[in-house]
């Protein structure tokens, strides 16, 4: 059960929250080698993730289960590198994290002797540390800060009692964009309404993408470039215009990767909804990529899929400076088995890409709810071992009633779904006439933007966006540890015993995509 506690701070109540799953370790001095090992150790058995420094606190979230979260507060209570551990608060829903650093300021009133002065130190275990002006710095032994000071303040001979309290700052440097449908972008950062609406949102339902440009202090690098495999790209659109390199049609061995067969008004558009969500400028006017400065790689597959052509888009990719590829798609056969040349050129990219550090392969999971690997159906993209398969959730936390699922799933991320909302992202722009002389939208409207995409396809372009900033974090960070911070780094949704012991669920992978926890941890890794 969360325990509120109001505190008197500066004139005025506040009310902080103890969180039931967060808590906050600090290392001890000369042994911070050792207290990653042992960090590490909690989080690869599934005891607990990081979520980032507050500081110099390590912020860990425990399970939610309750018997494991037990055996995790036990597995805490034995490290040997580990100074102190602290409850975290929080002031609202955002859930921003208040860590007590253990001292309080403290004053008395006028007239209070100092032997009444001492017996109320003596009786709290408070130790004064420091004099300042006007009061002084006391140090708790035994109680929770926030409580000694909740018990303090009811004492009349106190004047002050207040507990340091740290927390994290938002930089001055960002500014969040003011696009139009910027509030709608609940994927993003998900407040639990929309102009007024409460129905089908869940604040903190998110992939904490505006949390993680913040700790960024910036919307992501434009050296990095998410290559994008899909149909028809608008690239003259106003989210995505400037933003593409070396673009590649494979269907039409040309530079022009646009929409085909216009006249007959082609559903061409998917790849431009994609790019949208990955990488859509910012203040271009309606909507705003998880990424909006980071570059894209078009390359149009068509709408079949080729194995020689599928084949040469990776090696493409590979040799043409992808940081991050993208699949928003997979077969339409229930059984589909994968060759060697595009196993192999699969494994090239992941293992060779970038210099050498390797290109993150993302693919969707589908949206059939059905398995992606057991008796009747296979999707041997998804099952390839290099690959890091994307499943989707609802703004509500919960999983997406359409999305597919299985053991290969690495992760989930925000999408549409029964109950829940939509995602908001590019649509091709311009209009045709049809044969009766009937003007019709290009695209999916007649907008240049498209309110209702969703699915695996919207779920996995956000991780790609996410993998964007996190290697905007962390440039030189390899394939293969960029998806083990994304394991790592996952929030767990639904219920906890969707996870089998290893942490893993059939549907939600290792848990929620965690963009602000993934660039932290990507941070940390710079000097690990």
């Amino acid at each position: 059960m969360v325990k509120h506690i109001d505190i008197k701070l500066g004139g005025s109540t506040a009310t902080l929250s103890r969180s039931d799953v967060l808590v906050a370790l600090k290392p001890e001095p000369g042994h911070s080698r050792s207290f990653e090992a042992e960090v590490n150790s909690i989080e690869l058995r599934g005891r607990g993730a990081r979520r980032g420094t507050v500081g110099g606190y390590q912020v860990v979230e425990l399970p939610i289960a309750p018997t494991k979260r037990r055996a995790a507060r036990e597995d805490l209570g034995r490290m040997v590198s580990m100074q102190r551990q602290i409850a975290v608060y929080h002031t609202s829903e955002d859930n921003v994290p208040f860590v007590p650093t253990g001292t309080i300021y403290m004053s008395f009133r006028e007239g209070t002797d100092q032997a009444s002065v001492n017996l109320i130190l003596q009786e709290h275990s408070l130790v004064v540390v420091k004099a300042e002006r006007g009061g002084f710095i006391t140090v708790g032994t035994r109680a929770d800060p926030l409580e000694a000071c909740s018990m303090l303040q009811s004492n009349p001979a106190v004047e002050v009692a207040e507990p340091d309290l740290v927390t994290p700052k938002q930089p001055a440097n960002i500014l969040l964009p003011e696009d139009r449908l910027f509030g709608r972008h609940w994927h993003l950062n998900n407040i639990g309404k929309h102009d007024g609406q409460t129905t089908g949102l869940k604040a903190g339902a998110d992939a904490r993408v505006v949390e993680a440009w913040y700790a960024l202090g910036s919307l992501g690098s434009d050296s990095v470039v998410i290559g994008i495999v899909d149909d028809g790209f608008d690239l003259s659109h106003p989210y995505l215009r400037g933003k593409a390199l070396l673009s590649w049609d494979f269907e039409r061995n040309a530079p022009d990767v646009g929409q085909s067969d216009l006249a007959a008004g082609s559903r061409d558009w998917h790849g431009t909804a994609c790019a949208g969500v990955a990488a859509g400028r910012v203040d271009a006017g309606d909507i705003v990529g998880a990424a909006p400065h980071a570059r894209i790689m078009p390359a149009r597959m068509g709408s079949d899929i080729d194995s020689e052509k599928l084949a040469r888009i990776f090696d493409y990719m590979t040799d043409n400076g992808a940081w991050v590829v993208n699949c928003s798609w997979g077969p339409k056969a229930a059984r589909y088995p994968i060759g060697r040349r595009v196993s192999d050129a699969i494994s090239r990219c992941f293992r060779e890409g970038r210099g050498g550090l390797g290109i993150p392969v993302l693919f969707a999971a589908g949206n059939r709810n059905t398995s992606i690997n057991d008796e009747t159906n296979f999707n041997g993209l998804a099952a390839h071992p290099d690959v890091v398969v994307v499943s989707s959730s609802t703004s509500l936390d919960q999983r997406s009633d359409t999305s597919n699922y299985g053991s290969e799933i690495w992760l989930c991320a925000p999408s549409s779904g029964g109950g829940g909302w939509t995602i908001a992202t590019s649509d091709v722009t311009g209009s045709w006439t049809d044969a009766v002389g009937t003007v019709r939208p290009r695209g999916h409207s007649s907008s240049d933007h498209h309110e209702y995409f969703g699915g695996t396809s919207s779920s996995c372009a956000l991780v790609a966006g996410i993998c964007a900033l996190v290697l905007s974090a962390a440039p030189r960070l390899g394939a293969s540890e960029l998806r083990a911070i994304l394991q790592r780094t996952a929030r767990r949704i639904g219920d906890a015993g969707a996870y089998v012991p290893d942490g893993h669920s059939i549907h939600f992978g290792f848990g929620c995509v965690d963009a602000a926890a993934a660039v932290a941890a990507a941070r940390a890794s710079l000097t690990g």
